[in-house]
């Protein structure tokens, strides 16, 4: 059995005074950034008012309540970058920038999922890779290193290396963060496979941000079964308490089946995650592609209800104040469609271009060709579940 007396890996901060003192600086902050790029207050308050009236559009009455502190900065999701940093900086100015542009320089991209790999010990049942799953590498640690200085080059926030399994690669791993831009936020998406103590020391050295380690159940053997290998479970609880102690932000990743979804399972994961000092939670939704492709696997419009509800609660009802932060993107996509391929995109491991991990219609390569037409190309493909509202703005 895995030990469950964990030394916290990110506390949640869920009230009181330094839940206060939290969002106060980062209100004035964001007012500052807005103030330093137009120079005229009524034109500085005026994007931040629209920006704002499209949040409670797509929130509602749901407040950020929730933070995780990590490595001397605060995280309320995986895909907007700690606070305070540069890379956060860079994100308010490029969404500022998408109300009224401003003269200075901003991100072209937000996020970008990388997968660096095509290897992987598992078989995981929604293996979106699956496909590109092979026992040789296809991209040399140079090309890596190109793709991802050219989409440095664009100013991205946030980049999260992915698979196959990236700690399959660990040595390029290392030489790939150390050869990035600083002042960009970097995660690793990972099963936790072979995450020792020496390893989380050293990808925290070399610039790591934190990790989304996958965890799809509760109970040991249904998330072995899911992952299909006897030691998965134990693999998530070394590697997160590695990871705490080496000052890494961490995160669990749920991907949320029809068999799993119900509020009983739910909680028993949260609190587990609590119980294991993990304070944010990713939700993901089954889709059709890689090794899903061609089942049935989608959720009725009962459950996608009940999931929604669910995390309206866990991230504002105080009753669920000390567990963990839910991060549920489709939550928005679906008010909003999805901005794959605008905001962010993805990257197999064959170096192909798509708008997400779950949108596989290449654009193009980043390796060959032009890769601005393929990125025009990108921008029309879009999301194929949630169609894109590419005017729309909102703060991720």
């Amino acid at each position: 059995m895995v030990r469950l007396a964990f030394k916290p890996a990110s506390t949640v901060i869920s009230g009181g005074i330094k839940r206060r003192r939290i969002r106060w600086a980062l209100r004035q902050r964001v007012l500052y950034l807005a103030m330093a790029a137009y120079g005229k207050p009524a034109v500085a308050l005026r994007v931040l008012r629209q920006l704002t009236a499209l949040k409670r559009t797509l929130r509602g009455s749901m407040v950020n309540q929730k933070w995780i502190r990590a490595g001397g900065r605060h995280f309320w999701n995986i895909n907007t970058p700690g606070f305070p940093s540069v890379a956060f900086d860079r994100f308010v100015q490029s969404e500022l920038n998408r109300i009224i542009p401003m003269s200075i320089p901003t991100n072209r991209y937000q996020s970008l999922i990388f997968s660096i790999t095509s290897r992987c010990p598992l078989q995981c049942r929604h293996c979106y890779e699956w496909s590109n799953l092979r026992a040789e590498e296809t991209l040399s640690l140079a090309e890596l290193q190109a793709i991802l200085a050219k989409f440095q080059a664009m100013g991205v926030s946030n980049i999260q290396l992915s698979g196959g399994e990236p700690l399959c690669r660990f040595d390029d791993l290392i030489a790939l963060l150390k050869s990035a831009q600083p002042d960009t936020d970097f995660w690793i998406l990972t099963s936790g496979f072979g995450l020792d103590k020496q390893k989380a020391a050293a990808l925290q050295k070399a610039g790591l941000t934190g990790v989304v380690i996958s965890l799809d159940h509760w109970d040991e053997a249904e998330h072995n079964r899911f992952r299909g290998n006897d030691l998965a479970f134990s693999w998530v609880w070394e590697a997160a308490q590695n990871a705490a102690d080496a000052g890494l932000a961490v995160a669990l990743s749920l991907c949320v089946t029809r068999e799993f979804l119900s509020e009983e399972n739910l909680l028993k994961y949260l609190h587990l995650a609590k119980a294991k000092g993990i304070g944010l939670v990713r939700i993901l939704e089954p889709r059709a592609v890689g090794h899903y492709e061609g089942q049935d696997i989608e959720m009725s419009e009962a459950q996608l209800n009940l999931l929604d509800s669910f995390f309206l609660k866990a991230n504002s009802d105080p009753a669920f104040a000390d567990l963990p932060i839910l991060d549920y993107l489709a939550y928005y996509q679906r008010r909003t469609g999805c901005f794959g391929g605008d905001r962010y995109l993805y990257v197999d491991s064959l170096g192909n271009l798509h708008a997400c991990p779950f949108c596989q219609r290449s654009a193009g390569n980043a390796l060959q060709g032009s890769l601005e037409e393929s990125l025009a190309k990108l921008k029309t493909h879009g999301c194929l579940k949630y169609p894109a509202a590419l005017d729309r703005t909102f703060n991720r």
